[in-house]
């Protein structure tokens, strides 16, 4: 358990400059310290051209509690700085999911959870920084199996809701709620 805390501390971090070697070799030192059906995945992806840069690290885990019931968990740190002259600014944000899923057959399950979203982090070279609310999710969703291994179609409610910041401005402060019906189809390659 200290390995977990002191790996997502490390991918929370503001600092964080682990390339994708360092990343699989912490996640092949976590592995043996895990139970053996503890399934554990470091990942990073990102995107940079001319004037952008943007990079998310996710540590995802799951562990079966019995033969239908999983714990599947993921915790993330995501940045981004655009760099266009007076347009400039950095953007940071931490994000924890934890969706207990239970297995109805062998190709559909159900969960219920919840996604909690630190205050994002926006700063800009003029001096703006805007530190949007934190906000918090209740999901329930329904996964299938898709058309490839690694492929799922995943039928979702949910219920997303902001802290509140003052009782008037914008819907993000006023600790608004966004509720939706979502079909996604998720593939793995």
């Amino acid at each position: 358990m200290k390995c977990l805390i002191l790996l997502s501390c490390l991918l929370l971090s503001s600092p964080c400059l682990a390339g994708s070697e360092r990343l699989a070799l912490a996640k092949n030192w976590l592995a043996t310290w895990m139970p053996e059906h503890f399934d554990l995945d470091v990942a990073s992806s990102g995107v940079k051209f001319n004037g952008c840069k943007q990079k998310e690290y996710q540590l995802q885990f799951s562990q079966p509690v019995g033969d239908n019931f999983v714990i599947e968990s993921v915790v993330s740190y995501a940045k981004a700085k655009l760099s266009w002259g007076v347009f400039s600014q950095k953007l940071s944000v931490k994000e924890l999911v934890f969706v207990p899923r239970y297995k109805l057959s062998h190709n559909l399950s159900l969960g219920f959870g919840v996604i909690t979203q630190s205050a994002t982090e926006f700063k800009s070279v003029l001096g703006l920084q805007f530190d949007l609310p934190a906000n918090t999710e209740w999901l329930v969703s329904a996964r299938a199996e898709g058309f490839a291994t690694k492929h799922s179609w995943e039928l979702s409610l949910s219920s997303q809701k902001w802290d509140v910041i003052r009782n008037t401005g914008t819907w993000y402060e006023t600790g608004a709620a966004n509720s939706k019906i979502s079909l996604e189809y998720n593939g793995f390659f």
